[in-house]
């Protein structure tokens, strides 16, 4: 259903696009030839004749009537498409075939410098831009449900929860078949896991705050919120040599260990307590953490079959050893 409305509103904005820009060729809506008011077999010289004339009684510095400027915009925009053999011919084309949009957006853009503004066209492509990026996060929102309910504890977890609020009594799976009854159980499991669950971090389900559109809007606040607080800590523990707070610390901790804030959320409670107990925000605990990871990491290599195989290929033909990396 939510791809269903996605598409169906990826399709009108898709024709409001359509439409700003045809609206923007040639004339817009108007014929070109009946602004001007002459018949479409006319000479290259009628039509500068009648443009001449016409110039001069629509011009606003001598025509004070409130339509003038308007009038002679359409009457410039009518003789710069009739009086160009290539445009005049691409404009006949749209009057006898009007269907062939796409054609059409060729023709006027692969032989024209229309002046258009593109302000509407990137507020509209920033929507479809937005609605793509809310569509492939719900979609990965569901992927992370769907292995969360593969993971053994997780459902075991949440089956328990479903028996204790009696939603998965034999009652509610009267007259099913079996295949029913395991699309259902399916069903009250991902709802529990859902809305019940901690499954935090990379796996949040995506609000109306995560729509592209809006992060760009508050994308300022969100910058002056960074830059405060950066240098709030400068000021603080650099200035002022204040001792760490918790949230320092943790910040500290974070940036040692290379998570970002939603990934730091996702961290086991007993592991975030395991690296504050190495007081990674003094210099020489990360130093030597940092050490030991990059030891563990060298060993990690060093069992690892296919980094074996690299080093054997590397000492054989001369290929460096992080060709693979």
């Amino acid at each position: 259903m939510l791809r269903l409305s996605i598409l169906v509103l990826l399709a009108a904005v898709l024709c409001i696009v359509q439409a700003g820009i045809f609206d923007s060729m040639y004339c817009g809506r108007h014929n070109c030839y009946e602004i001007m008011g002459i018949e479409r077999t006319a000479t290259k010289k009628e039509i500068n004749k009648t443009y001449r004339k016409q110039a001069k009684e629509l011009h606003p510095d001598h025509n004070k009537a409130e339509d003038a400027h308007e009038k002679f915009e359409l009457l410039v925009a009518a003789y710069e498409t009739l009086r160009n053999e290539v445009s005049r011919n691409n404009y006949d084309y749209l009057l006898d075939n009007p269907d062939v949009y796409m054609e059409h957006f060729y023709r006027f853009f692969s032989h024209s410098t229309p002046k258009v503004d593109v302000t509407p066209i990137l507020i509209i492509s920033l929507l479809v831009l937005s609605l793509i990026h809310y569509f492939h996060k719900h979609s990965a929102y569901n992927r992370a449900i769907d292995y969360a309910l593969n993971v053994p504890h997780i459902r075991h977890q949440a089956k328990q929860l479903a028996e204790s609020e009696g939603l998965l009594e034999k009652k509610f799976f009267k007259g099913m078949t079996k295949e029913e009854q395991r699309l259902q159980e399916k069903k009250i499991l991902r709802d529990i896991v859902e809305s019940k669950l901690d499954i935090q971090g990379g796996y949040q389900k995506p609000e109306w705050t995560d729509i592209l559109a809006v992060q760009l809007l508050i994308l300022p606040f969100n910058l002056g919120k960074l830059a405060w607080f950066h240098i709030r800590r400068f000021y603080k523990f650099k200035i002022r040599r204040e001792e760490f707070d918790d949230e320092e610390k943790d910040y500290r901790t974070r940036q040692v260990v290379g998570l970002n804030e939603t990934q730091w959320e996702a961290v086991s409670e007993e592991k975030k307590t395991s690296l504050y107990k190495k007081e990674l925000w003094f210099e020489a605990n990360k130093e030597e953490y940092l050490e030991e990871r990059k030891d563990m990491e060298r060993m990690a290599k060093a069992t690892n079959n296919k980094y074996k195989q690299q080093k054997r290929m590397a000492k054989k033909d001369k290929v460096p050893e992080n060709w693979n990396d």
